[in-house]
């Protein structure tokens, strides 16, 4: 019987290999989007992917550890008018799993205003498309 549990475990676990499936974007409950980095784009490029991303939106950088595959913008303050909010926001990025994924957190603190559900700010928003066009 504990053979049995032992080899449908295993096969569990396996399944995903051989059919091919691997999630894409995904949101944890904590608020981390994870995106899979694609075949060929090694971690270097993956790196300067993120970095130039952050870096062409005005975030400087708080903590910048590549070889831990870590940084962590520091919070930029900005009013956003079409939706009449004064908000800051903070990146936070990991590297995980082989080099493989990007974990990215936003943290923001609406000042004046406050979110609307299902909408970000600009800012927020064309780094998201930015980070899932230029890694998948």
């Amino acid at each position: 019987m504990k053979h049995c549990v032992r080899l449908s475990l295993v096969a569990l676990l396996m399944l995903p290999l051989f059919i091919g499936c691997q999630p894409i974007v995904e949101t944890d409950s904590n608020n981390w989007i994870t995106y899979e980095v694609r075949e060929g784009l090694a971690y270097n490029d993956a790196w300067m992917v993120v970095v130039d991303a952050l870096l062409t939106r005005g975030y400087q950088f708080e903590t910048l550890s590549k070889d831990d595959g870590y940084m962590k913008s520091e919070w930029l303050h900005e009013t956003v008018e079409s939706q009449g909010v004064e908000i800051r926001t903070r990146v936070s990025v990991k590297f995980t799993y082989g080099r493989r994924t990007v974990r990215v957190k936003i943290d923001e603190d609406y000042l004046i205003g406050y979110k609307e559900p299902g909408v970000d700010i600009p800012r927020v928003a064309d780094l998201k498309v930015e980070l899932r066009d230029r890694l998948l």
